[in-house]
């Protein structure tokens, strides 16, 4: 066996598990405060784009500097290119590139979408640094143990990730 496929089926069901409702903060450009939610997330692997993975799901981004406060429900759809660290056995996106979003405020429309949009991006860039879209787990099955033990990068195929292994 010289490598492992992963299910689009078994992110998903990750996902479902373990970043539904992840809420995270940061400080952007030292002036903003943002707090990004996720939820929903759903992960199609090649379908979309070649070599990308396509990430749909709700956001709940809110914003605060000195110009005011500013919050969002967000549908959106992001595209990014899986990239495995094989030290902690994880997926992680990377150059993410916000696709499509539907922007709906409590406050009706969004004040200045210019500037709104690059601070989610920032935003959504932060979250993925250390919220993986999967962690290999050996106790899932033996390939997936030898997988994190052996594996040294991903490819993206049409509904998996394979990971092929130090030969």
């Amino acid at each position: 066996v010289s490598q492992y496929a992963l299910s689009e089926q078994s992110i998903n069901k990750y996902l479902s598990t373990h970043t539904d409702k992840a809420s995270r903060s940061f400080n952007l450009s030292g002036l903003v405060n943002a707090d990004l939610s996720l939820n929903n997330l759903n992960a199609k692997i090649g379908r979309d784009t070649p070599n990308k993975v396509t990430l749909t799901g709700n956001a709940v981004f809110a914003i605060s500097s000195i110009l005011g406060n500013q919050d969002a429900n967000l549908q959106l759809t992001i595209n990014a290119r899986p990239d495995f660290d094989p030290v902690k056995g994880a997926v992680y996106p990377k150059d993410l590139e916000l696709a499509d979003y539907d922007l709906k405020t409590t406050q009706g429309a969004v004040k200045n979408v210019k500037t709104f949009i690059p601070l989610l991006n920032s935003a959504l860039q932060l979250y993925f640094n250390d919220q993986p879209v999967y962690v290999l787990n050996p106790a899932n099955s033996a390939l997936e143990a030898t997988a994190q033990k052996l594996a040294k990068g991903i490819k993206v195929e049409e509904g998996k990730l394979v990971f092929d292994f130090i030969k």
